[in-house]
């Protein structure tokens, strides 16, 4: 096939804003490191579906576009990128499959049919057999600012970052994750599921609880832009932005507890917004003794990072977390009750009618 026959997209030199990623891959098992994440990513953010109306799309970044957003000088771009791209191209994704029986299987296909760095210009050229995962979001999709993405240095936190960014809409809340999805989500097992041979140290699960979560949580947290869009929780166990699940002794998953702050970004505000929304809120609170709503909270404590005041909008922010707790506790109470008052009412007709057999 000649070049001519190739689809070659056209690629801004204006990066992105989001990278768009599907369900699917989202909660694929994949090992990539903090690098080739980078570069994977950057395929996707420029990825839309009418990309493949003619054929297997071919993606072609320059030296200079590749300088500019992944933060490479110019004149080490061949030097530190060849070698990712050539580790890249042998990479492979695990899918997660639901069989007949209802079993959960991996299919494992390589992310690209082909992938070089030649002449100054990054060409990538994405597996036809991952077409649907690529842009199909009937499942839903993870809208994951570019940016910020690239930004964070640990493959680990860039994992957990794409991860949260699919339950940003508040009508889709991220459930507890089993821990041996969650080893998979985050490069750790092979094709039989079983740990990897170069990831033995993560068989001891407080080394993956401190790696992959706890480490993640604070490079997130201390990043001075994902930290004005996304606010972690503190559990009732004194941990932040999540809670372990036991049985017994032994950890089986994670509940993460977060929030995607929606009220717009300090980028968005000026010093007078910003002003204005402090004297507003902070005078209802303290001069009319009127409790702010969690929207209120969120919009205090946003206002407070863009004047450089951070110790008060950790404050603020504590004290959403102590309000999510509170709700947590009030729902468990209240479910219990209503569990107490079937359970009265049960026995009541089963002393009524005889108690039957079952």
């Amino acid at each position: 096939m000649s070049d001519e026959q190739y689809h070659y997209p056209v690629v801004s030199d204006n990066l992105p804003k989001h990278i768009k990623k599907g369900h699917q891959l989202v909660f694929s098992r994949q090992d990539l490191s903090a690098r080739e994440a980078d570069m994977f990513a950057l395929m996707i953010a420029h990825m839309k579906a009418n990309d493949w109306d003619k054929s297997t799309p071919h993606y072609e970044f320059t030296s200079h576009q590749l300088s500019e957003w992944l933060g490479v000088e110019s004149k080490h771009i061949g030097s530190n990128l060849s070698p990712v791209a050539s580790r890249l191209a042998s990479r492979k994704i695990g899918i997660k499959v639901e069989t007949g029986k209802g079993d959960i299987e991996f299919d494992y296909r390589p992310l690209f049919k082909h992938i070089a760095y030649k002449n100054g210009t990054l060409t990538m050229v994405p597996n036809d057999m991952l077409k649907s995962e690529y842009i199909e979001y009937n499942q839903g999709f993870a809208l994951i600012n570019t940016r910020n993405f690239f930004d964070v240095k640990k493959e680990y936190s860039k994992r957990l970052y794409e991860l949260l960014s699919r339950f940003k809409d508040k009508g889709f809340e991220m459930h507890q994750q089993k821990l041996d999805e969650l080893k998979g989500v985050f490069g750790l097992l092979d094709e039989t599921g079983k740990l990897k041979k170069d990831k033995s140290s993560f068989k001891n699960n407080s080394v993956f609880m401190k790696r992959c979560i706890r480490e993640s949580i604070k490079e997130l947290t201390e990043h001075p832009q994902i930290r004005k869009e996304l606010l972690f929780l503190e559990g009732e166990n004194g941990e932040k932005g999540f809670e372990v699940i036991k049985k017994g002794r032994t950890i089986t998953g994670i509940k993460f507890l977060f929030r995607w702050i929606k009220l717009g970004t300090v980028d968005e505000l000026n010093q007078h917004d910003a002003l204005k929304t402090i004297r507003e809120l902070e005078l209802k609170r303290l001069q009319n003794n009127i409790k702010l709503t969690e929207v209120e909270l969120e919009a205090l404590a946003i206002a407070y990072r863009y004047v450089g005041k951070e110790g008060h909008a950790l404050k603020v922010e504590e004290s959403l977390s102590k309000r999510h707790l509170y709700k947590r506790e009030e729902t468990i109470s209240s479910e219990q009750e209503e569990l107490d008052s079937l359970l009265e009412k049960i026995d009541t007709l089963s002393e009524i009618s005889e108690n039957p057999d079952y």
